[in-house]
């Protein structure tokens, strides 16, 4: 019997439930993935079972991680082709120049800040900043984005007035820092992306350990933002992607008889 939409939708849900869950740690076993997403234990291994049937997810002794097919539909992802293309260089000198800290690169989405590009570093062995990890609630780069639109709402534990004033402060400032708010054990430093037409679409952010590297980094930050914005309005426009010959015949087909005659003119 063909399930309903409301079924199919469902089960849709548990799926990416799951895979955001995996998004989060390097290889997660059967419990512990059924808990975090929500999921009876049953239903999570059926669905698990199909997601590795179609190389969305990988398993390995009962335990489980992201698939290269979940890889290769990420990196399709527009704003993360671009911005990865113009960030690349700028980032990687600021990685090398800081030693000992993560530079990561992340875009709005859904009210979060989510990461698209990184470097690693011992940062990773206490949060994770590879690319696709939703940002905890309140973080540098999410203060960056929110500042750039002051009607979007605070993060879980923030007022609203809290948020506002950190929101104008960096504003004003250029950066955002924070010292521990977020994960008790990092500071981080963020400066913002600007598109061609001057609005803010990504967030560059330095992350470490020592609170005093950070403080030091303010600057440095914003230069390398400031390059990953000069970088990003040279990028050439997208190319239109080559139409196969029977695209070519099938639009003719569809379009009414005076458009391909017009055409034709």
């Amino acid at each position: 019997m063909a399930r309903s939409g409301t079924e199919g939708r469902g089960v849709l849900e548990g799926a990416f439930a799951l895979m955001e869950v995996l998004a989060h740690g390097d290889e997660v076993g059967l419990t512990r993935l059924a808990a975090d997403a929500e999921l009876p234990k049953a239903t999570a291994h059926r669905l698990l079972g199909q997601l590795v049937a179609l190389g969305a997810v990988q398993s390995s002794a009962g335990r489980y991680r992201l698939g290269p097919r979940t890889f290769r539909l990420g990196q399709a992802w527009h704003p993360a082709r671009a911005l990865r293309a113009a960030s690349a260089r700028p980032m990687r000198e600021l990685a090398s120049a800081g030693g000992r800290l993560s530079v990561s690169l992340s875009v709005p989405e859904a009210g979060h800040a989510v990461v698209v590009g990184s470097s690693r570093s011992e940062v990773d062995d206490v949060f994770s900043l590879h690319p696709g990890v939703v940002l905890p609630p309140g973080n540098a780069a999410e203060l960056i984005l929110t500042a750039s639109a002051p009607e979007a709402g605070p993060p879980r534990g923030w007022s609203r007035a809290a948020w506002s004033r950190e929101a104008a402060r960096a504003r004003e400032q250029g950066m955002a820092f924070q010292y521990g708010q977020c994960v008790s054990a990092l500071s981080c430093v963020a400066a913002p992306v600007y598109s061609e037409a001057g609005h803010v679409v990504a967030a560059v952010a330095a992350t470490a350990l020592d609170g005093r590297q950070i403080a030091l980094l303010g600057e440095a930050v914003v230069r390398t933002a400031s390059m990953v914005s000069a970088n990003l309005s040279r990028l050439p426009a997208p190319a239109a992607r080559p139409r196969r010959e029977w695209e070519h015949a099938r639009g003719a087909a569809d379009r009414p008889p005076h458009a391909v005659m017009a055409r034709g003119h």
